[in-house]
């Protein structure tokens, strides 16, 4: 435990180390060398990961073969396949910048774990379905943090009001093209996460998860709807925005807020 909360904790200082210096690099976007900045913030970022996912694997799988889940470190999870996702998609898209929306969660919930040791054993089956719909979870949040730097860079970009932050991002074109890049790979993944889900359902009731299911199955409704609507009639813009972010609140309803409501409302478990 000691070894493990010394990782969170450097973990952690790291993330905070690469926001600052992503905040730096927006804040003297015209008299910082990018290049140099860059670097940095990837170092920082990938080192932190890796403390990150050394510090997570002590609490997430215990010795006897099961995964040993809670509400702290599956939100820890979430940002740390966020951090990784975003560092893999830089060597392409150059959008390290938006890891000043990931990382300083990612240093919060890094450290989640270790205040609260409690949690529920899964077995290994269950436990791959719980990653699968982990990984949506991370690729449409990132999505959705994605879809409102787009929103607000299109209409600065129209009103000629663009700040050093929207500078400092990738052009709208490839950040649209990032957006739905994400969105796919999400959907997909999200499609997965349910389809495997019906495999270990005995009792929707029983079992306390209709809210959950009901607000899963609305929201991938409402990304079928997009993704369908990107390639049949070529939706964008401001459109695509919207339909991300709402689809998106009824995921973050769907797993967190049931989650409270069982483990801290109603006591179950």
């Amino acid at each position: 435990m000691v070894f493990s909360g010394f990782f969170a904790l450097s973990a952690s200082l790291l993330y905070v180390f690469a926001s600052l210096l992503i905040w730096q690099k927006i804040k003297l976007f015209d008299r910082v060398n990018l290049r140099a900045q860059r670097k940095k913030i990837i170092v920082f970022a990938v080192i932190a990961a890796i403390l990150h996912v050394v510090t997570l694997s002590s609490t997430i799988w215990h010795p006897d073969q099961y995964f040993a889940f809670n509400l702290s470190n599956t939100l820890s999870l979430i940002t740390l396949l966020a951090a990784i996702i975003l560092l893999g998609l830089n060597r392409q898209y150059q959008a390290e910048t938006l890891g000043i929306f990931i990382f300083p969660v990612a240093a919060l919930t890094t450290m989640l774990p270790i205040g609260f040791p409690e949690y529920t054993p899964l077995p290994l089956e269950i436990g791959s379905h719980v990653f699968i719909s982990i990984a949506a979870y991370s690729l449409l949040g990132l999505a959705t943090a994605q879809a409102i730097l787009y929103s607000i860079q299109e209409k600065r970009f129209h009103n000629r009001q663009l700040s050093n932050l929207m500078r400092a991002l990738p052009p709208l074109q490839i950040m649209e093209e990032l957006m739905f890049k994400l969105l796919i790979i999400g959907f997909v993944f999200l499609s997965f996460s349910l389809l495997s889900g019906a495999f270990f359902v005995e009792d929707i009731f029983a079992q306390h998860l209709v809210h959950k299911t009901f607000f899963a199955v609305i929201a991938w409704i409402l990304y079928g709807v997009l993704l369908t609507g990107r390639f049949q009639y070529g939706w964008r813009g401001q459109k695509a925005v919207k339909y991300t972010i709402w689809a998106y609140g009824l995921l973050v309803v769907s797993f967190v807020g049931t989650e409270l409501v069982l483990q801290c409302l109603l006591d179950m478990p």
